[in-house]
């Protein structure tokens, strides 16, 4: 089947129909996932253990030095409690510049003492743009206590353009990290070759979670050289793959797929934390019919329920 770009392409799909449920389901994940990540020990670790890479934010220097006094004993219970209210949909128009504000402030701390994967990185922008959405309109207290007037269409486009936007990200990041493992050019060799990735599982397997657990990798990282070159090469096409993101929807599932297997290995040998934020992202490519027909045959049978009662 042709495909249709100038139909098919995340400008079009804006002014699609959307489910008020989708966009609602991803804030209350989003606002989860910021409450697993804030709750964390690795604050107080790297206030007192600082990284010696020291990298830098985009904050200048008072800020940040503002920053490293109130990060642990105010910013991290803020943002906790900041991020309960996200996911109940209490207030959510209210307290969602003020997660923000939190969240990144407190993630530039985590950012600026420790150089590794970081939530603000990924999310910061879903965060924001939930601001000017009406994500609240459907599984939130807000509704239920008649705080917010939801669309009277479930499926407006009001709720389609929020996702096609975080989709939008969700391929800026995935080919993003592509094109820089082929910049600068000198450097694509190394990675293509495998040498960088090998590198780089061998070193933070050893800062991982698992090392602690199994005191030993899954295999020798120090050998099957072709192994990663094959891995190299293969994550480059599936993060470079996702500029379809861009023109099409069609290739959506095949992407969310090939996303899940690179995260899902990448998890059990060491390196830690993508996996949540790709799963997280990848809900903006999944259609929102299936939304509409999960939450419709919820109703169906809490009406059929109402009614023998």
């Amino acid at each position: 089947m042709k495909i249709s770009y100038k139909e098919e392409n995340i400008l079009s799909r804006m002014e699609l129909p959307g489910s008020v449920h989708q966009l609602a389901v991803f804030r209350i994940l989003l606002g989860l996932h910021i409450l697993y990540s804030s709750n964390t020990k690795l604050f107080q670790l790297v206030q007192q253990v600082p990284d010696t890479a020291n990298t830098k934010n985009i904050f200048p220097g008072f800020i940040n030095q503002w920053v490293d006094i109130i990060a642990v004993p105010y910013l991290q219970p803020i943002t906790q409690v900041l991020s309960i209210f996200l996911v109940l949909g209490l207030f959510t128009r209210y307290i969602l510049p003020f997660l923000f504000i939190s969240f990144i402030f407190l993630f530039s701390f985590y950012y600026s003492r420790h150089n590794a994967p970081h939530p603000w990185l990924h999310i910061w922008f879903p965060l924001l743009l939930l601001n000017f959405t009406k994500c609240s309109d459907a599984l939130s207290l807000d509704k239920l206590f008649s705080m917010v007037k939801p669309l009277l269409n479930p499926s407006a486009s009001e709720y389609r353009w929020p996702m096609e936007a975080i989709a939008a990200w969700l391929a800026y990041i995935y080919v993003a990290a592509g094109v820089a493992k082929l910049l600068p050019v000198y450097k694509a060799w190394k990675w293509l070759d495998g040498g960088t990735s090998q590198e780089l599982f061998y070193n933070r397997f050893l800062n991982s979670i698992y090392f602690y657990i199994f005191k030993r990798p899954l295999f020798d990282y120090t050998q099957y050289h072709w192994l990663f070159t094959g891995l190299s090469i293969g994550s480059l096409i599936i993060e470079l793959s996702c500029i379809m993101i861009f023109f099409t929807h069609r290739f959506h599932r095949s992407i969310i797929i090939m996303l899940f297997i690179m995260h899902f290995f990448l998890y059990f040998i060491g390196v830690l934390g993508f996996m949540q934020l790709g799963l997280l992202l990848c809900i903006s490519l999944l259609s929102p019919a299936l939304f509409t027909r999960l939450f419709k045959v919820q109703q169906d049978q809490n009406s059929q329920h109402v009614q023998v009662g």
